[in-house]
């Protein structure tokens, strides 16, 4: 069986308290970075575009950049459309 990961990208407010949007990618890329460190399959980002369940001002990254900039950042995730 495979697993695989949800890297905290804001919108759960999961980057709460790091006002910098650099700080809030890099915690979301250490995050990829240790799954794939820890064997896990894949790495996952959920499509929404503000916090839920009311939207704020929070830093929220968009998946689909955010996907192919992890890919980037790992060695062993890459695009995939599933």
């Amino acid at each position: 069986m495979d697993y695989g990961v949800i890297v905290p990208q804001g919108w759960r407010m999961d980057l709460v308290g790091i006002s910098d949007p650099v700080e809030a990618y890099e915690a979301m890329t250490r995050v990829a970075q240790e799954a794939e460190a820890q064997g896990y399959y894949s790495i996952w980002l959920y499509d929404h575009f503000h916090t839920v369940p009311t939207p704020t001002q929070e830093v929220t990254f968009e998946c689909w950049t955010s996907t192919a900039a992890l890919a980037r950042d790992t060695k062993r995730y890459a695009l995939d459309r599933s």
